[in-house]
């Protein structure tokens, strides 16, 4: 389970970037929220709009009077619920780097804190760094990225000047000033990758699919009738999972050309001197069936033989 961290001042727009992170995102999330009240607005909020599973811790701050009630909580989603993530959103007056340390003492395998997330509202962010220096300045050291929170509308301040201080606070931050509603899923994705130490974790490599191509010469049907069974059962699977074919099918003195994709097949008369022969691709493709049923009778007795005999060699 890995674990993000959106910290944030009060309205700096956690709760937002949060589903619109989980609604853009194909993922296992969980979010784990604490609210300073005792009533937690934002839980029913995230849950009317994700459907995700939200679990609240209200009255305590969890860097400091809540820690081990709120590391509890971290274990027990860990060992019961496990999700892929976890998205921690503190309370706006809560030091970051107290809620890290104390997800830090719980790290283990099953457990890793991912590089944490401030969210910064540029409107009023000048106000609350002169009123809050501490907290605000920690919010921002502490974290990996910094996102400018509602640049889609209007801002009464200079944006590169709030990026210049909050470069020379954290001059290692990765600041995203863009509206991160703009922002292509592949660049949100990279927040579910950025490490603690900065570094970007590469997405798991997908192997390519291999698929089986099996190739039949002399293919032959009686009529044309019994082509459209055939292909019928082609798309159907009766013949393992095929997602191409073609081909030209003799069917008495005529050649037949057939193509089969996308679950769809056309036909149509090939001309007088096309090679007969069809090929098949897929995987976990019947060869045997495919050969008896397409193969002239003095070779399917061949192909029915050698699937007898392959039999009986398992059973000696």
């Amino acid at each position: 389970m890995k674990v993000l961290i959106v910290s944030g001042f009060l309205g700096a727009g956690k709760t937002t970037f949060i589903r619109t992170l989980s609604n853009r995102l194909n993922k296992d999330f969980v979010i784990l929220e604490n609210e300073y009240a005792s009533i937690n607005i934002d839980k029913d909020i995230i849950k009317d709009d994700t459907g995700l599973n939200v679990w609240e811790f209200t009255e305590k701050c969890i860097c400091c009077s809540g820690k081990a009630d709120f590391a509890m909580n971290i274990l027990t989603i860990a060992n019961t619920i496990s999700p892929e993530y976890l998205i921690v959103e503190p309370t706006g007056v809560g030091f970051l780097s107290n809620v890290i340390n104390n997800i830090s003492r719980i790290e283990y395998e099953q457990i890793e804190l991912l590089a944490p997330v401030t969210i910064i509202d540029p409107n009023s962010f000048f106000q609350y760094i002169e009123q809050y220096n501490e907290l605000l300045t920690d919010q921002i050291s502490c974290a990996g990225t910094v996102i400018l929170s509602k640049s889609d509308r209007a801002v009464d301040v200079d944006v590169d000047t709030v990026i210049d201080k909050i470069q020379a606070i954290n001059a290692n931050a990765n600041i995203i000033s863009r509206h991160y509603s703009g922002l292509s899923d592949t660049a949100l994705e990279e927040l579910l990758l950025r490490k603690r130490d900065g570094t970007v974790e590469a997405k798991p490599f997908e192997a390519e699919t291999v698929f089986d191509s099996i190739s039949i010469s002399n293919a032959v049907l009686s009529s044309v009738g019994e082509l459209i069974i055939f292909l019928e059962a082609l798309i159907r699977k009766k013949y393992g999972n095929i997602i191409r074919s073609k081909g030209t099918i003799l069917i008495g003195n005529t050649p037949i050309r057939f193509d089969v994709s996308n679950n769809n097949y056309i036909i149509e008369q090939a001309d007088a001197d096309s090679k007969i022969g069809c090929v098949f691709i897929g995987d976990g493709i019947m060869t045997g069936d495919l050969r008896i049923k397409l193969l002239p009778v003095n070779l399917k007795h061949n192909v029915n033989n050698a699937t007898r005999n392959s039999a009986d060699n398992i059973y000696d």
